[in-house]
């Protein structure tokens, strides 16, 4: 079935949080109706931003659904220079500004919880040479573990992308991160899965830390 992907004006839809619905006017005044199922706070957070657009996506079995929402940001003249070191367990911010440091403050980085999920897809792997690729029940522990990998990466980069952009705002401070090259890898069991997967948690951190500071109308990330 061919897909289908429509825009559908802010004047044409309404959110209602109390039922956790979306209601959206369509032909001969008629509405309808879908349940949302992402967080209740997630909508609360946008409410007093502008709603801009709302797209349908139709795939042949499934509508997806994205909420557009724009407001001002006034951008500020930095006081001060919040600097990120990240290592492969932990992530460090220091606040400095032309006279002294103001803040320092150590992050703890789960990524070797999301290893031990790695060694575990790597033994079943090992296990069932042959077998895992076509065996359902093999599969889908391969992608349970899969799973719990990003959701331990993508959870942490998100809360930590959070209290950084904050701590960046109330401090006035122009955000700096170090350069990819630059990343260390203190793992020391399988050294070369160890850096790619801090290299992957360390690009979905700097994308929280952007997305962070776009919201809150913070000076671009520089490289150092």
């Amino acid at each position: 079935m061919r897909k289908l992907t429509a825009r559908i004006d802010k004047y044409d839809y309404k959110l209602d949080l109390e039922n956790q619905e979306l209601i959206v006017k369509v032909l001969n005044g008629r509405e309808v109706k879908v349940k949302l199922i992402a967080p209740k706070e997630r909508y609360i957070k946008y409410m007093n931003w502008d709603n801009y657009e709302l797209i349908m996506k139709y795939d042949g079995s499934r509508f997806w659904i994205c909420i557009e929402f724009r407001r001002k940001v006034e951008q500020y003249n930095a006081r001060s220079v919040l600097a990120i070191d990240v290592n492969f367990d932990n992530v460090t911010i220091l606040i400095k500004n032309s006279r002294r440091v103001i803040k320092a403050k150590k992050f703890s980085f789960p990524l070797r919880k999301a290893l031990c999920h790695r060694i575990w897809i790597e033994r079943i792997q090992k296990r069932y040479p042959k077998q895992w690729k076509y065996i359902k029940g093999i599969r889908e522990a391969i992608r349970k573990h899969g799973r719990k990998i990003r959701n331990i990466v993508y959870d942490s980069c998100h809360k930590i992308a959070e209290e950084m952009t904050n701590t960046a705002l109330k401090y006035g401070s122009l955000i700096v991160v170090e350069n990819l090259k630059n990343l260390r890898v203190n793992g020391k069991r399988n050294t070369r899965f160890n850096k790619k997967l801090s290299l992957w948690a360390y690009r979905k951190l700097l994308f929280y830390i952007e997305y962070g500071c776009l919201e809150k109308g913070i000076p671009s990330l520089s490289k150092m």
